[in-house]
């Protein structure tokens, strides 16, 4: 058998969802110009130089470039219940810490980020996560924008909460030139910086309140997380329980416990300082003078590495939202590649000085990933439980992280994950859900068997990262589609647990009359 090869990374995740000779032009872009920061280590060099030049395009999402100059205007494709005023927020939308919190994510109108979209709702509604949740989709055209509002109401807003909302926006992607005209070309990623500050000033209960110019809701805590991003318990603004909460820097510095304003978290993410060293003219994008500049390397790596989920208070979440969609024009136009949206935030945050906590166990996604992310917390559970406690959850016994970003290829014996093979229509009356594996996956498969029929000895740890993986995605996909086929479905719909994606000698000939490709 091939030996699988275990890098152990100290940063945040890389996507690898899909086999290399399928990337598209774009990934090999990034290969030619994504290099590692000389001051780290030579074996870091070599994991990051790998990975990162490959991964991280499908772990973006599918998100679009407009008007930089002034607030963004109003469009009319708003949908959702009536964000309430403080004196009269219920206390069912409030955390436990008495806060108001707004989950947000970002998406375009296809198909393929509206089974994920379902699926995160769902996973709101199983956490119980406190406050709103809202799908931010840009670029829509008339008719689909009217099926998606239909559909929103009829499945999600009035089924799972009313406080699931969607708010549509306009075309964003186009790239412009230096007279502001489309190019021709298309930046998809321009949709979250452009999406989420459209939905800070024109959202339900977002905007300014007149009488004092302020945000509305200004200490209301915004969280923006990606659409292929699964609540595995309920993000809040408190990281003071040392039991669940990963920090990066060094033990003597002082962090902070609580979102508040002047103090945003995030994510650690594995580009190191590459968003400024990267940006060959910082004043051509931030103007003379920025506090940029003075950002040392080490502040650089520990405060401003970060990618979602991003948490900051509504008031300095608009702030970064309209230096962020200021900044990535230009940052895409020095740096054309995947990157450059990730950059201008940091840019932004930067810029206005807001150093971020950055948090490992927010998020796991890399099964390799040897720090940086929350696996630490997955080893601690004993390898012939990963798979029931990922499936059931239960924090009280086993702290887990907040998030699965679900971008990469997840692959233990023949169980096999990844979102661009799931079938589009997951979520409807006639669609098969998918087949569930053993409870002992962890302990029983030393190996993997991928899609294109390559057996490979996988390391421990990985294993149990992808047992994880695999029994929590598979899990929450099937809940979702069963919460679908029983609201919505005469009779329950199919609840066939068939849908597999590798072909194997290993179960019964069933098995191979329903792999997915």
């Amino acid at each position: 058998m091939l030996r699988e090869r275990k890098t152990n990374l100290s940063t945040s995740h890389v996507s690898n969802d899909e086999p290399s000779n399928v990337r598209s032009k774009e990934t090999k872009g990034l290969s030619k110009k994504v290099l590692i920061d000389p001051e780290i280590n030579g074996f870091l060099k070599w994991a990051l130089g790998i990975v990162l030049t490959t991964v991280l395009f499908f772990c973006l999402a599918d998100v679009s470039s407009g008007d930089t100059k002034g607030p963004l205007k109003r469009v009319g494709h708003v949908h959702g219940s009536q964000h309430k005023t403080p004196d009269s927020i219920s206390t069912q939308t409030l955390g436990e810490d008495g806060r108001l919190y707004h989950l947000v994510f970002s998406t375009d109108c296809t198909e393929y980020q509206h089974w994920q979209s379902y699926l995160l709702f769902h996973s709101a509604l199983k956490v119980k996560q406190p406050g709103f949740v809202t799908r931010i989709a840009s670029g829509c055209s008339d008719s689909e924008s009217e099926d998606i509002r239909k559909w929103h109401h009829e499945n999600i807003q009035s089924v799972m909460s009313d406080r699931f909302q969607l708010h549509l926006t306009p075309h964003f992607s186009a790239v412009k030139d230096a007279d502001g005209n489309s190019s021709g070309q298309d930046y998809k990623y321009f949709n979250k910086p452009f999406g989420l500050r459209h939905w800070m000033e024109h959202g339900e209960g977002m905007g300014f309140d007149i009488n004092t110019g302020k945000m509305m809701n200004e200490d209301m805590v915004v969280i923006l997380t990606d659409p292929d991003m699964l609540l595995l318990r309920p993000i809040t603004g408190d990281f003071s329980n040392k039991r669940e909460t990963i920090v990066t820097g060094s033990k003597k510095e002082q962090h902070f416990l609580t979102v508040q304003h002047g103090q945003p978290f995030a994510q650690k993410y594995g580009f190191g300082s590459q968003w400024k060293t990267k940006i060959n003219d910082v004043d051509e994008i931030t103007g003379p003078g920025s506090p940029v500049n003075s950002v040392s390397y080490f502040d650089a790596l520990n405060r401003y590495s970060v990618g979602p989920p991003y948490l900051a208070t509504a008031r300095d979440m608009h702030s970064i939202s309209v230096k962020w969609s200021e900044f990535v024009p230009g940052v895409h136009k020095q740096y054309p590649y995947l990157l450059a949206e990730m950059f201008a935030f940091c840019l932004a945050a930067a810029h206005l000085e807001l150093p971020h906590q950055v948090v490992d166990s927010l998020m796991v996604s890399n099964p390799i990933a040897g720090g940086g992310e929350g696996w630490q917390l997955i080893h601690k559970i004993d390898k012939k439980d990963i798979c029931s406690v990922a499936q059931s959850p239960d924090h009280e016994k086993y702290a887990v992280p907040s998030v699965i970003h679900f971008c990469q290829r997840y692959n233990v014996g023949p169980w096999f994950f990844a979102k661009r093979r799931i079938p589009k229509d997951i979520f409807s009356c006639d669609s098969p859900l998918l087949r569930e594996p053993e409870l002992d996956i962890a302990v029983k498969y030393d190996y993997k068997i991928t899609p294109e029929g390559a057996k490979v000895q996988s390391q421990s740890s990985v294993v149990s990262a992808s047992s994880f993986a695999i029994c929590v995605l598979i899990q929450a996909v099937n809940d979702a589609a069963h919460y679908y086929k029983q609201t919505k479905c005469d009779g329950g719909g199919n609840q066939d647990k068939t849908i597999v994606f590798v072909k194997t000698d290993l179960f019964d000939d069933e098995w191979n009359k329903n792999v997915r490709k």
